[in-house]
């Protein structure tokens, strides 16, 4: 793995993290959902998500889904998503195709960011 490779990682993590932070002050709101009502929960949320992208709610429920299973460190049934997942893809892939400048965007934005949080880090005092 290269540098930025690990950085993407520690990001992703610590995206997770936050997510799961926020989920807590809230409330913990799906702390009493059955297993079975957890998932079907979860799906229709990523389905919801892979629908409509630029649905920040659809992304917020799905983000509080996945911070529930990872409270009880159980791990996501990306088998039962994987056509949405795969809509997604092509729609990443057209967004691309269709609109390279707003990508480039993107993809800056997004180095970006994860430039600045590996900069925190590193500066961050160590315990």
């Amino acid at each position: 793995m290269t540098d930025f490779d690990d950085a993407t990682w520690a990001f992703i993590e610590n995206e997770k993290l936050e997510q799961t932070q926020d989920y807590l002050r809230r409330g913990r709101p799906y702390a009493g959902l059955a297993p079975d009502d957890l998932q079907a929960r979860w799906i229709a949320a990523f389905r919801d998500f892979a629908a409509d992208i630029g649905d920040d709610d659809d992304l917020v429920l799905m983000f509080d889904l996945e911070a529930e299973y990872r409270l009880r460190d159980l791990r996501l049934p990306e088998e039962l998503v994987e056509a949405e997942q795969e809509m997604l893809d092509r729609g990443m892939e057209e967004w691309l195709e269709n609109d390279p400048k707003s990508w480039d965007e993107m993809a800056e934005s997004v180095i970006d960011e994860i430039a600045d949080f590996s900069c925190s880090t590193a500066a961050a005092p160590k315990s």
